[in-house]
């Protein structure tokens, strides 16, 4: 039994403790306090937003604009404790329009920094100044200033000492800003956003620039070139915006940015729903690039689920999927069929294009056949030419591949499995996913190749099927895995060195990581604004895939976790190196000598049989399978 006086009695909190509960929930970092200050700068109807920090907000923070500004009296109630102008009753939940409602940012964000606010009306002769400390508030008083209003927020967490040890370095903190900034300045195109830290300028954004605009100067030209318009409406959405062609597809689902009538939100049902209108034209492990802009009945979304309004729920998530869906591949139908065929897509790097996506089923099936073009009369035969064939082989097969067939087109790649992970890939009749786990003994020579792309190798009451191009590819990538431990990463100079242009905040993550990046086998250096310029690459690496292996080192340091090299080193090798390109292709004949060869490779595999990629090399049909196919059995 417990004694009545042990017994802890119930009491209100004091102000100062529950504004610093209430802080923690919406002041998690710098970036937390720039995106309160932000969107309370466009719910004010301003047309330019001024940002500038020092420290990465850790000394400074300070957003001014020119919005409609508050009186005095209002100015002193937008410091309290649930206080806005934005809601009146429970029911405009339902249907909120502005960015910011709860009324608990300023108090929150006063209580645990220096905090100054001075704001005017275009009707006033006088601005209104107020500075608070720690919750305190200390002044009063007129001053002059133009109409709008300007919050400084200096010494962030300066009375909670213990929350400041949680934040990151510089760098990471600001790339966090950097990305709030630029989200809104993607979403609000009638204003101007500027952007400086410690006095340089990182982002300037004109009134008047359109979506297009705002990302070739925040991504870069490059990259907007390879995006697609998307328009249109659908289950009660209208959605616009822009997405990447197959080939601008990343490793992670960093440039995935969707926005809710003008609110950056996180949701699954976005993300899935755009991976969805991207099936079968992707590689597994890529993810699309896309910037969508979604607009809607307010009370068909819920944005009252997350203390910083970071995360929203649909009413109907399966409705809004389907509309991102169906307006996505819509808008797909209008590229063009490329003059050149692509890549293989096993290298990691831009996806298999095939054509409109109106070819496509909504299934993600192969497309259907095109019509035959009209018969014309063929050239002349040309003399045979000899391919250097072995010497970009890594594991030569016995005799120059290619030299006596003409080129095949890449093979297809298989639409991505949803849900079910290796096993599901292999759950029809005749395929077993154990292939890929078992060791397999004794094989036998006896084997044939079929449709000039498996090997069929009989294996005491199975049968077991080999993709050539998968297997080649593994053998390739592990004697190159192997030559990486024996050289390290020997960096090679270029003739020409590679120019790459990058957002501000990974330009930023670039200029601190330069010698990590110089040990991974990548040397870079400044060319001025937030361009780099490659001069060596490790005698490994494909020019080719450099983009993607820079942006995957960017990746993984964004997430802020330990960075595993071992990891990395495996992922880059699997983006950029030659094994790809050097294996034999799917549709190639091959001599008996060359499956010989293959095979024997192959014995010296252990399992998971999978090719750099995740794809398997072999499936087995059993000698049950067979018989219960043929009802011999039950």
């Amino acid at each position: 039994m417990v004694p009545a006086s042990d017994i802890p009695n119930v009491r209100v909190l004091p102000d100062d403790v529950a504004n610093k509960i209430a802080a923690g929930e919406v002041v998690e970092r710098p970036a937390s306090v720039v995106k309160e200050l932000v969107e309370n700068a466009l719910d004010a109807r301003a047309t330019r937003v001024v940002v500038r920090m020092v420290a990465a907000g850790n000394r400074l923070i300070e957003v001014q604009d020119n919005g409609h500004g508050m009186s005095e009296q209002n100015a002193l109630l937008a410091v309290e404790r649930h206080a806005t102008s934005k809601i009146r009753t429970a029911q405009d939940l339902d249907g909120v329009k502005t960015l910011g409602f709860r009324g608990e940012a300023l108090a929150s964000i006063a209580s645990v920094s220096r905090f100054s606010l001075v704001t005017r009306r275009a009707a006033d002769d006088e601005a209104t100044h107020l500075r608070i400390d720690g919750g305190v508030l200390r002044v009063v008083e007129k001053a002059g200033a133009p109409p709008g209003t300007k919050i400084s927020v200096s010494r962030l967490y300066f009375n909670t000492p213990v929350r400041a040890k949680f934040l990151k370095g510089i760098t990471t903190e600001l790339g966090h800003c950097i990305d709030v900034v630029q989200r809104h300045a993607f979403a609000h195109e009638g204003v101007a956003f500027q952007m400086l830290h410690n006095d340089k300028m990182l982002l300037d954004i004109p009134e008047h620039a359109s979506l297009r605009d705002r990302v070739a100067l925040i991504w870069g030209r490059a990259f907007v070139r390879d995006m697609v318009d998307v328009d249109g409406e659908s289950g009660g959405f209208r959605i616009r915006g822009l997405v990447g062609q197959p080939g601008l597809s990343r490793a992670a689902r960093t440039h995935q940015y969707f926005f809710i009538n003008g609110r950056p939100v996180v949701n699954r049902s976005l993300q899935y729903g755009l991976e969805e209108a991207f099936r079968g034209l992707l590689t597994v492990g890529r993810h699309p690039v896309a910037l969508l802009l979604f607009e809607a009945n307010p009370r068909m979304v819920d944005v009252n689920i997350h203390p910083t309004k970071r995360e929203v729920r649909f009413r109907d998530d399966r409705g809004v999927r389907d509309a991102l869906k169906e307006v996505v591949r819509g808008c797909l139908t209008t590229i063009p069929r490329p003059a050149a065929p692509p890549p293989e897509p096993e290298t990691g790097g831009p996806a298999l294009w095939e054509g409109p996506m109106s070819a496509v089923s909504q299934q993600g099936n192969a497309p259907p056949p095109h019509p035959a073009p009209a018969p014309t009369a063929p050239p002349p035969p040309a003399a045979p030419t000899p391919q250097p064939a072995v010497q970009g082989m890594l594991l030569p097969l016995g005799r120059p591949l290619l030299a006596e067939h003409p080129p095949v087109p890449p093979e297809e790649t298989p639409p991505p499995v949803h849900g079910g992970g290796e096993a599901a890939a292999y759950s029809i009749v005749g395929l077993a996913p154990e292939a890929l786990y078992e060791p397999v003994e004794n094989l036998s020579d006896a084997l044939m190749q079929v449709f000039d792309t498996y090997l069929i190798v009989p294996s005491g009451d199975r049968l077991l099927i080999i993709d050539q191009h998968a297997l080649h590819e593994r053998l390739n990538y592990d004697q190159l895995c192997a030559e990486l431990q024996d050289r390290g990463y020997e960096s090679q100079q270029l003739a020409v060195p590679l120019v790459m242009e990058f957002a501000p905040a990974q330009a930023a993550q670039i200029e601190e990581n330069l010698p990590l990046l110089a040990r991974l086998g990548i040397e870079m250096e400044p060319f001025g604004d937030n361009t780099f310029q490659v001069t060596a690459l490790c005698h490994l690496y494909e020019e080719s895939a450099i983009s993607d292996l820079v942006y995957g080192v960017l990746d993984e340091l964004a997430q802020g976790s330990l960075f595993d090299r071992e990891n990395l080193m495996a992922d880059m090798l699997r983006m950029a190196t030659r094994a790809c390109k050097a294996s034999v292709r799917a549709g190639e004949p091959l001599s008996p000598e060359e499956r010989r060869n293959l095979l024997a490779g192959f014995r010296r595999l252990r399992p998971p049989y999978t090719c750099p990629h995740g794809r398997p090399i072999i499936v087995e049909l059993t000698r049950r399978q067979m018989e219960k196919s043929f009802r011999r059995i039950q």
